[in-house]
């Protein structure tokens, strides 16, 4: 089972999709870096990750007390 796995996964795990792909390498997704890892990643990186630990504590709130 797991020699069939990866030989299924084998080609996915290669460079050259990366390559393939027409959007990565466009004017638009040059923007989208630049927003993203603009000089305000850090703030943006925890507005993002800021709601996790409020939702690691109310599933294990609901874990605890329900049956």
């Amino acid at each position: 089972m797991g020699a069939a796995l990866f030989a299924l996964a084998t080609p996915f795990m290669g460079a050259s999709q990366a390559l393939a792909c027409t959007l990565c390498h466009s004017r638009i997704a040059e923007d989208v870096r630049a927003a993203v890892f603009g000089a305000d990643f850090w703030s943006t990186m925890g507005a993002v990750f800021l709601p996790v630990p409020v939702l690691l504590a109310a599933v294990f709130l609901v874990r605890r007390v329900s049956p």
